[in-house]
């Protein structure tokens, strides 16, 4: 079964028409979504191939002019600042900090981890997509620790960072921030 329209077709060509007569964007929003209507987004209004000469009234020269004014406008844009992070060549950015480099799972653990801090104790549920596999790959690396006491199927009552884990995760931040291209 599927849901209802949040916003018929007939409004959305109404506000399109409304859009490109008026050259005018229209933002309208509808049960959570957000829909943003450009008036250059779809085919020229037909009054763009004509002369000023031709127009009939005042409004259509006026959007003509508006029109007219907005190409210059962005012909005239200034060219863009690049970043030189972004020009380093490939084989001159050196290795990440953590070799070999952590797995979706072990990343989505650290970072979990890391906006609780090291040596706080998180509950081993808490974290999602972390099994015994993960916890004994990052304790290997001495990234994690885990409580002695376990539950009845075998998983540790609580999980923590260490200090280790936390800066080796600060230095893999740096060197993303260093090196944007990563």
């Amino acid at each position: 079964m599927t849901k209802r329209a949040p916003i018929k077709q007939a409004d959305l060509n109404r506000l399109a028409a409304v859009a490109k007569r008026n050259n005018i964007t229209i933002e309208v929003e509808a049960e959570g979504y957000t829909i943003r209507m450009h008036p250059n987004s779809a085919a020229p209004p037909a009054t763009v191939d004509r002369e000023p000469e031709e127009f009939t009234s005042l409004a259509e020269w006026q959007a003509w002019r508006d029109r007219q004014r907005a190409r210059e406008a962005r012909g005239k844009a200034p060219a863009p600042q690049r970043d030189s992070a972004w020009d380093i060549p490939w084989e001159d950015i050196p290795p990440e900090p953590i070799q070999p480099p952590l797995n979706w799972r072990e990343r989505k653990a650290m970072d979990y981890l890391m906006a609780h801090g090291p040596e706080i104790r998180v509950d081993w549920y808490a974290l999602k997509d972390y099994g015994s596999h993960t916890q004994k790959k990052l304790e290997e690396r001495g990234f994690v620790e885990a409580s002695s006491e376990t539950d009845r199927y075998g998983h540790p009552d609580q999980i923590w960072l260490t200090k280790a884990g936390a800066k080796a995760m600060r230095d893999q931040r740096a060197h993303r921030d260093k090196y944007p291209c990563l």
